[in-house]
Protein backbone atom coordinates (compact mmCIF):
# COMPACT_ATOMS: atom_id res chain seq x y z
CA UNK A 1 0.00 0.00 0.00
CA UNK A 2 2.91 2.15 0.89
CA UNK A 3 4.35 1.64 -2.51
CA UNK A 4 1.22 2.49 -3.92
CA UNK A 5 1.06 5.96 -2.62
CA UNK A 6 4.39 6.48 -3.28
CA UNK A 7 4.15 6.03 -7.04
CA UNK A 8 0.52 7.87 -6.89
CA UNK A 9 2.22 10.72 -5.30
CA UNK A 10 4.82 10.67 -7.87
CA UNK A 11 2.20 10.87 -10.67
CA UNK A 12 0.41 13.81 -9.17
CA UNK A 13 4.28 15.49 -8.92
CA UNK A 14 4.92 14.64 -12.20
CA UNK A 15 1.68 15.92 -13.53
CA UNK A 16 2.09 19.16 -11.62
CA UNK A 17 5.50 19.94 -13.13
CA UNK A 18 3.69 19.58 -16.59
CA UNK A 19 0.65 21.89 -15.86
CA UNK A 20 2.65 25.08 -16.47
CA UNK A 21 3.41 23.73 -20.14
CA UNK A 22 0.19 23.32 -20.93
CA UNK A 23 -1.40 26.29 -19.31
CA UNK A 24 1.70 28.38 -21.93
CA UNK A 25 0.08 26.26 -24.40
CA UNK A 26 -3.60 27.48 -23.81
CA UNK A 27 -2.41 30.98 -23.08
CA UNK A 28 -4.19 33.99 -25.69
CA UNK A 29 -1.88 35.09 -27.94
CA UNK A 30 -2.12 38.71 -26.99
CA UNK A 31 -1.54 38.06 -23.85
CA UNK A 32 1.63 36.07 -24.59
CA UNK A 33 3.48 38.76 -27.06
CA UNK A 34 1.66 41.40 -24.21
CA UNK A 35 4.28 39.10 -21.48
CA UNK A 36 7.12 38.95 -23.83
CA UNK A 37 9.93 41.66 -23.30
CA UNK A 38 11.95 40.28 -26.58
CA UNK A 39 11.18 38.31 -29.08
CA UNK A 40 14.19 36.26 -30.69
CA UNK A 41 14.80 36.63 -35.08
CA UNK A 42 17.71 34.68 -36.22
CA UNK A 43 18.89 35.81 -39.74
CA UNK A 44 21.02 33.51 -41.60
CA UNK A 45 22.97 36.56 -42.82
CA UNK A 46 26.42 38.18 -41.75
CA UNK A 47 26.11 41.76 -40.49
CA UNK A 48 26.03 44.10 -43.30
CA UNK A 49 24.48 41.78 -45.83
CA UNK A 50 20.73 42.04 -47.83
CA UNK A 51 19.15 39.54 -45.15
CA UNK A 52 20.57 41.12 -42.43
CA UNK A 53 19.36 44.30 -43.58
CA UNK A 54 15.64 43.02 -44.24
CA UNK A 55 15.84 41.20 -40.81
CA UNK A 56 16.76 44.22 -38.83
CA UNK A 57 14.02 46.30 -41.06
CA UNK A 58 11.23 43.53 -40.00
CA UNK A 59 11.55 42.74 -37.18
CA UNK A 60 11.66 46.41 -35.54
CA UNK A 61 8.43 47.21 -37.85
CA UNK A 62 6.47 43.91 -36.89
CA UNK A 63 7.14 44.47 -32.96
CA UNK A 64 5.11 47.54 -33.77
CA UNK A 65 2.20 45.80 -34.48
CA UNK A 66 1.95 42.85 -31.67
CA UNK A 67 0.71 43.40 -28.62
CA UNK A 68 2.50 44.98 -25.68
CA UNK A 69 5.60 45.75 -28.38
CA UNK A 70 7.86 42.89 -27.56
CA UNK A 71 11.17 44.09 -29.16
CA UNK A 72 12.79 41.36 -31.23
CA UNK A 73 16.62 40.79 -31.05
CA UNK A 74 17.94 40.17 -34.44
CA UNK A 75 20.73 37.48 -34.21
CA UNK A 76 23.10 36.75 -37.48
CA UNK A 77 23.22 32.48 -37.30
CA UNK A 78 25.93 32.01 -40.05
CA UNK A 79 26.70 28.50 -41.11
CA UNK A 80 26.36 26.06 -44.67
CA UNK A 81 25.10 29.55 -46.48
CA UNK A 82 21.77 29.15 -43.99
CA UNK A 83 21.68 25.35 -43.54
CA UNK A 84 22.30 26.04 -39.34
CA UNK A 85 19.74 28.80 -38.96
CA UNK A 86 17.09 26.52 -41.03
CA UNK A 87 17.57 23.61 -38.75
CA UNK A 88 17.83 25.51 -35.66
CA UNK A 89 14.67 27.24 -36.47
CA UNK A 90 13.03 23.88 -37.01
CA UNK A 91 14.79 21.67 -34.32
CA UNK A 92 15.63 23.83 -31.10
CA UNK A 93 13.82 27.16 -31.26
CA UNK A 94 10.96 27.28 -28.75
CA UNK A 95 7.86 26.32 -30.64
CA UNK A 96 5.60 28.94 -28.95
CA UNK A 97 6.15 31.64 -31.37
CA UNK A 98 8.73 33.79 -29.21
CA UNK A 99 11.63 32.82 -32.42
CA UNK A 100 10.96 33.78 -36.42
CA UNK A 101 13.92 33.92 -38.89
CA UNK A 102 14.51 35.20 -42.26
CA UNK A 103 16.98 32.15 -44.32
CA UNK A 104 18.36 31.90 -47.41
CA UNK A 105 15.28 31.64 -50.06
CA UNK A 106 17.44 28.39 -51.42
CA UNK A 107 17.49 27.08 -48.29
CA UNK A 108 14.26 25.38 -48.10
CA UNK A 109 14.24 23.79 -50.94
CA UNK A 110 17.67 22.06 -50.23
CA UNK A 111 16.67 18.20 -49.52
CA UNK A 112 14.13 18.73 -52.50
CA UNK A 113 17.35 19.56 -54.98
CA UNK A 114 19.94 17.48 -52.62
CA UNK A 115 17.62 14.81 -51.33
CA UNK A 116 19.43 12.42 -48.87
CA UNK A 117 22.88 14.30 -49.78
CA UNK A 118 21.05 17.35 -48.04
CA UNK A 119 22.36 18.70 -44.63
CA UNK A 120 19.24 19.97 -44.18
CA UNK A 121 17.00 18.46 -41.11
CA UNK A 122 13.64 19.83 -41.86
CA UNK A 123 10.57 19.19 -43.64
CA UNK A 124 9.51 22.67 -45.14
CA UNK A 125 6.47 22.46 -44.97
CA UNK A 126 6.20 22.10 -41.61
CA UNK A 127 8.02 25.07 -41.09
CA UNK A 128 5.36 28.28 -39.84
CA UNK A 129 5.43 30.75 -42.86
CA UNK A 130 5.06 34.22 -41.63
CA UNK A 131 5.46 35.74 -45.41
CA UNK A 132 8.18 37.09 -47.88
CA UNK A 133 9.42 40.18 -48.23
CA UNK A 134 10.29 40.59 -51.77
CA UNK A 135 9.59 38.16 -55.00
CA UNK A 136 13.18 37.43 -56.27
CA UNK A 137 14.93 37.30 -59.07
CA UNK A 138 18.60 36.54 -59.73
CA UNK A 139 21.30 38.31 -61.61
CA UNK A 140 25.10 36.51 -62.73
CA UNK A 141 27.58 39.59 -62.29
CA UNK A 142 31.22 39.32 -63.77
CA UNK A 143 34.20 42.03 -63.09
CA UNK A 144 34.84 43.56 -66.35
CA UNK A 145 38.70 42.81 -65.80
CA UNK A 146 37.53 39.10 -66.63
CA UNK A 147 38.75 37.42 -69.81
CA UNK A 148 34.87 36.21 -69.84
CA UNK A 149 32.35 38.62 -71.47
CA UNK A 150 29.25 36.58 -72.46
CA UNK A 151 27.89 33.45 -71.79
CA UNK A 152 29.93 32.08 -75.17
CA UNK A 153 33.37 32.92 -73.59
CA UNK A 154 32.26 31.04 -70.55
CA UNK A 155 31.92 28.10 -72.37
CA UNK A 156 35.76 28.48 -72.97
CA UNK A 157 37.23 30.02 -70.10
CA UNK A 158 36.87 28.91 -66.50
CA UNK A 159 36.10 31.14 -63.99
CA UNK A 160 35.60 31.04 -60.49
CA UNK A 161 32.63 32.59 -58.48
CA UNK A 162 31.97 32.80 -54.71
CA UNK A 163 29.03 31.85 -52.57
CA UNK A 164 28.43 31.22 -49.24
CA UNK A 165 28.09 26.88 -48.81
CA UNK A 166 27.38 24.50 -51.62
CA UNK A 167 23.88 24.38 -51.23
CA UNK A 168 22.47 27.87 -51.49
CA UNK A 169 21.33 29.02 -54.38
CA UNK A 170 24.49 30.93 -55.44
CA UNK A 171 26.81 27.89 -55.77
CA UNK A 172 23.64 25.45 -57.59
CA UNK A 173 22.68 28.44 -60.29
CA UNK A 174 26.38 27.81 -61.18
CA UNK A 175 25.99 23.53 -61.64
CA UNK A 176 23.08 24.42 -63.27
CA UNK A 177 24.34 26.76 -66.03
CA UNK A 178 27.46 24.78 -66.70
CA UNK A 179 25.15 21.31 -66.89
CA UNK A 180 22.46 23.59 -69.45
CA UNK A 181 24.57 26.02 -71.33
CA UNK A 182 28.20 24.55 -71.40
CA UNK A 183 29.81 26.93 -69.26
CA UNK A 184 32.64 26.62 -67.11
CA UNK A 185 32.25 28.05 -63.68
CA UNK A 186 34.05 26.89 -60.58
CA UNK A 187 32.57 27.62 -57.17
CA UNK A 188 34.48 28.41 -54.56
CA UNK A 189 32.35 28.31 -51.24
CA UNK A 190 33.22 29.66 -47.61
CA UNK A 191 32.42 33.84 -47.60
CA UNK A 192 30.49 34.94 -45.04
CA UNK A 193 28.63 37.12 -47.31
CA UNK A 194 27.38 38.79 -50.23
CA UNK A 195 29.32 41.79 -49.25
CA UNK A 196 32.84 39.44 -48.88
CA UNK A 197 31.95 38.22 -51.97
CA UNK A 198 32.01 41.48 -53.88
CA UNK A 199 35.36 42.96 -52.09
CA UNK A 200 36.84 39.40 -53.53
CA UNK A 201 36.01 40.03 -56.86
CA UNK A 202 36.98 43.64 -56.83
CA UNK A 203 40.44 42.36 -55.38
CA UNK A 204 40.87 39.89 -58.16
CA UNK A 205 40.06 36.49 -56.21
CA UNK A 206 37.01 35.61 -58.22
CA UNK A 207 35.74 36.71 -61.39
CA UNK A 208 31.95 36.59 -60.23
CA UNK A 209 29.30 35.72 -58.62
CA UNK A 210 25.62 34.68 -58.96
CA UNK A 211 23.42 37.17 -56.99
CA UNK A 212 20.05 35.23 -55.99
CA UNK A 213 18.49 38.31 -54.82
CA UNK A 214 18.23 41.22 -56.84
CA UNK A 215 16.29 43.44 -54.70
CA UNK A 216 18.65 44.27 -51.39
CA UNK A 217 21.41 46.78 -51.00
CA UNK A 218 23.53 44.31 -53.57
CA UNK A 219 21.61 45.06 -56.79
CA UNK A 220 22.50 49.07 -56.20
CA UNK A 221 26.10 48.24 -55.35
CA UNK A 222 26.48 46.40 -58.93
CA UNK A 223 24.79 48.90 -60.83
CA UNK A 224 26.97 51.72 -59.42
CA UNK A 225 30.23 49.16 -60.35
CA UNK A 226 29.06 48.78 -63.47
CA UNK A 227 28.42 52.83 -64.02
CA UNK A 228 32.91 52.49 -62.72
CA UNK A 229 33.35 49.86 -65.90
CA UNK A 230 34.16 47.67 -63.01
CA UNK A 231 30.81 44.59 -63.28
CA UNK A 232 28.73 43.52 -66.23
CA UNK A 233 26.32 41.33 -66.13
CA UNK A 234 26.38 38.07 -67.91
CA UNK A 235 23.25 36.09 -67.50
CA UNK A 236 19.51 37.37 -65.41
CA UNK A 237 18.00 34.62 -63.68
CA UNK A 238 14.47 35.17 -64.06
CA UNK A 239 11.47 34.66 -66.72
CA UNK A 240 12.16 38.51 -68.56
CA UNK A 241 14.74 40.65 -68.59
CA UNK A 242 15.09 43.35 -65.83
CA UNK A 243 14.06 46.65 -67.72
CA UNK A 244 17.34 48.53 -66.89
CA UNK A 245 19.16 45.88 -68.52
CA UNK A 246 17.49 44.50 -71.45
CA UNK A 247 20.81 43.26 -73.25
CA UNK A 248 21.72 40.93 -70.89
CA UNK A 249 19.81 37.40 -71.31
CA UNK A 250 17.87 35.42 -69.22
CA UNK A 251 18.34 31.71 -68.66
CA UNK A 252 15.17 31.26 -69.99
CA UNK A 253 16.59 33.00 -73.38
CA UNK A 254 19.58 30.37 -73.55
CA UNK A 255 17.22 27.25 -73.14
CA UNK A 256 15.67 25.72 -75.86
CA UNK A 257 14.27 21.46 -75.26
CA UNK A 258 11.16 21.68 -73.33
CA UNK A 259 13.21 19.17 -71.13
CA UNK A 260 15.37 22.11 -70.20
CA UNK A 261 12.84 24.70 -69.89
CA UNK A 262 10.95 22.39 -67.34
CA UNK A 263 13.91 22.40 -65.05
CA UNK A 264 14.56 26.72 -65.09
CA UNK A 265 10.87 26.87 -64.87
CA UNK A 266 10.83 24.85 -61.30
CA UNK A 267 14.07 26.83 -60.51
CA UNK A 268 12.88 30.19 -61.15
CA UNK A 269 9.85 29.85 -58.87
CA UNK A 270 12.66 28.43 -55.71
CA UNK A 271 13.38 31.95 -56.47
CA UNK A 272 9.97 33.84 -56.27
CA UNK A 273 9.92 33.06 -52.12
CA UNK A 274 12.36 35.79 -52.17
CA UNK A 275 13.28 36.90 -48.70
CA UNK A 276 11.12 34.40 -46.35
CA UNK A 277 10.25 34.84 -42.69
CA UNK A 278 9.28 31.87 -41.55
CA UNK A 279 8.98 29.99 -37.37
CA UNK A 280 9.43 26.76 -36.32
CA UNK A 281 6.59 23.89 -36.59
CA UNK A 282 3.48 23.96 -34.37
CA UNK A 283 3.20 27.26 -33.32
CA UNK A 284 -0.33 27.94 -31.87
CA UNK A 285 -2.78 28.83 -34.62
CA UNK A 286 -3.88 32.04 -33.31
CA UNK A 287 -0.35 33.26 -32.41
CA UNK A 288 0.52 32.23 -36.19
CA UNK A 289 -2.34 34.60 -37.22
CA UNK A 290 -1.23 37.22 -35.15
CA UNK A 291 2.62 37.14 -36.39
CA UNK A 292 0.95 37.12 -40.09
CA UNK A 293 -1.48 39.94 -39.37
CA UNK A 294 1.74 41.93 -38.02
CA UNK A 295 3.79 41.04 -40.97
CA UNK A 296 1.02 42.29 -43.11
CA UNK A 297 0.51 45.45 -41.34
CA UNK A 298 4.13 46.13 -41.22
CA UNK A 299 5.29 45.54 -44.74
CA UNK A 300 2.05 48.16 -45.79
CA UNK A 301 3.46 50.71 -43.40
CA UNK A 302 4.28 53.95 -44.97
CA UNK A 303 7.33 54.69 -42.47
CA UNK A 304 8.63 50.96 -43.45
CA UNK A 305 7.81 51.94 -47.05
CA UNK A 306 10.31 55.20 -46.75
CA UNK A 307 13.03 53.66 -44.42
CA UNK A 308 13.43 50.33 -46.94
CA UNK A 309 13.69 52.58 -49.86
CA UNK A 310 16.71 54.91 -47.78
CA UNK A 311 17.93 51.50 -47.73
CA UNK A 312 17.47 51.08 -51.11
CA UNK A 313 15.78 47.68 -50.25
CA UNK A 314 12.88 46.26 -52.65
CA UNK A 315 9.62 45.51 -51.33
CA UNK A 316 7.02 42.99 -53.33
CA UNK A 317 5.41 40.78 -50.30
CA UNK A 318 4.28 37.65 -49.98
CA UNK A 319 2.05 36.98 -47.52
CA UNK A 320 1.94 33.65 -45.03
CA UNK A 321 -0.51 32.05 -46.93
CA UNK A 322 1.11 32.48 -50.03
CA UNK A 323 4.55 31.39 -48.95
CA UNK A 324 3.29 27.96 -47.53
CA UNK A 325 0.74 27.38 -50.51
CA UNK A 326 4.07 28.16 -52.75
CA UNK A 327 6.46 25.90 -50.54
CA UNK A 328 3.96 23.12 -50.98
CA UNK A 329 3.69 23.19 -54.77
CA UNK A 330 7.16 23.05 -55.17
CA UNK A 331 7.36 20.06 -52.96
CA UNK A 332 4.67 18.52 -55.15
CA UNK A 333 6.68 18.98 -58.61
CA UNK A 334 6.45 15.79 -60.93
CA UNK A 335 9.41 12.86 -59.66
CA UNK A 336 10.82 13.05 -63.18
CA UNK A 337 11.71 16.95 -63.10
CA UNK A 338 13.34 16.72 -59.47
CA UNK A 339 15.50 13.50 -60.51
CA UNK A 340 17.00 15.23 -63.55
CA UNK A 341 17.44 18.75 -61.27
CA UNK A 342 18.92 16.83 -58.84
CA UNK A 343 21.34 14.97 -61.07
CA UNK A 344 22.18 18.53 -62.67
CA UNK A 345 22.55 20.25 -59.34
CA UNK A 346 24.64 17.32 -57.87
CA UNK A 347 27.02 16.96 -60.67
CA UNK A 348 29.88 18.80 -59.39
CA UNK A 349 28.47 19.93 -55.76
CA UNK A 350 31.51 20.22 -53.10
Amino acid sequence: MKQVLIRLLWVLVVAAAALPSVQAKAQPADEFFRNKRDLIFITSSNVGGGYDSYSRLIARYMSKYLPGNPRFVVQNMLGGGGIRAANFLYNIAPKDGSTLGLIDRGIPTAPLLYGERSQARFEAVKYTWIGSLMRETGMGVIATRSIVKTIEDAKIHQIHFGATGAETDPAMYARLVNELLGTKIRVITGYKGQPEEFQAVERGELDGLFMSGWSGPGRAHVREQIGRNQFRLLVQMSGSRDPMHKETPTLLDLVTSPADIAIVELVLERIALGRPVIGPPGIPADRVAMLRAAFDKAVDDPEFLKEAALQRLSIDPMNGAEADKTINRLYQTPLAVVERLRKIVQVTAE
